[in-house]
């Protein structure tokens, strides 16, 4: 996710002495508009929705969400969630790695 988005890793090796996991939250706000485009990765990847609604795109197929909402993201699934409503979209991500640097974001359309 790129733009107005804001993360922050709540548990990963790039934070601390820790491995095979990475959890972080991911701050979508109001306003921030639906992105052209997603974004893939290796890993497998599940969301779990905190707060806020939004709607999530995952290989071709859009699906609302909203607080309580878990998302299975397959390997290398372009996929991108933004906000629909007014309050921030607030989601917790998980992915089987030892640290988020470990993660290579590829953009389809961008060099």
């Amino acid at each position: 996710m790129r733009g107005s988005v804001r993360w922050w890793e709540l548990i990963g090796g790039d934070t601390m002495p820790t491995s095979e996991l990475v959890v972080g939250i991911a701050e979508v706000p109001v306003g921030a508009g639906k992105p052209p485009r997603g974004h893939t990765h290796a890993p497998a990847e599940v969301y779990y929705i905190i707060s806020g609604n939004g709607e999530v795109f995952v290989d071709g197929t859009t699906h609302p969400i909203a607080s309580g909402d878990a998302v299975w993201i397959p390997p290398n699934a372009e996929h991108v969630a933004y906000n629909v409503g007014d309050e921030p979209l607030r989601l917790m991500y998980v992915f089987a790695k030892d640290k988020f640097s470990d993660i290579t974001y590829c953009f389809p359309g961008e060099k």
